[in-house]
């Protein structure tokens, strides 16, 4: 009888953070890319929108934990994707991306320094 309620609910959990996964690697793919100066703030909008929120890190923990879903996200190649995710070593990869990103376009504000000049 459990195994009833059991079943349905882990699918619904694994098909509500294959998006996180899906991003995961869509972001792989823009944190490896070279990246022009002009098209800077784009890049940096476009890895911000792949961050993943409290929820799905804690989905994703879940579904790399369960001896059932280790199982199923080995054969799908998604482990590695989901553990990232849940420790939260993806965000911490495209927030250094960001920050490179920023260092090198020199995009910081505080990279500036103002002289002040009393009148």
């Amino acid at each position: 009888m459990k195994a009833l309620f059991i079943v349905p609910i882990s699918v619904l959990l694994m098909s509500g953070c294959a998006s996180a996964v899906k991003r995961h690697e869509l972001a792989a793919e823009h944190i490896n890319k070279a990246v022009n100066c002009e098209e800077a703030h784009g890049h940096i909008a476009s890895l911000e929108s792949h961050k993943t929120t409290i929820r799905e890190k804690l989905v994703n923990g879940v579904a790399s934990v369960l001896p059932t879903s280790i199982l199923l996200n080995v054969i799908l190649g998604e482990f590695t994707s989901r553990a990232a995710i849940a420790t939260g070593a993806f965000d911490s990869k495209v927030d250094s991306k960001i920050s490179d990103i920023q260092s090198d376009c020199m995009l910081k504000e505080n990279n500036r320094k103002v002289m002040l000049v009393k009148q």
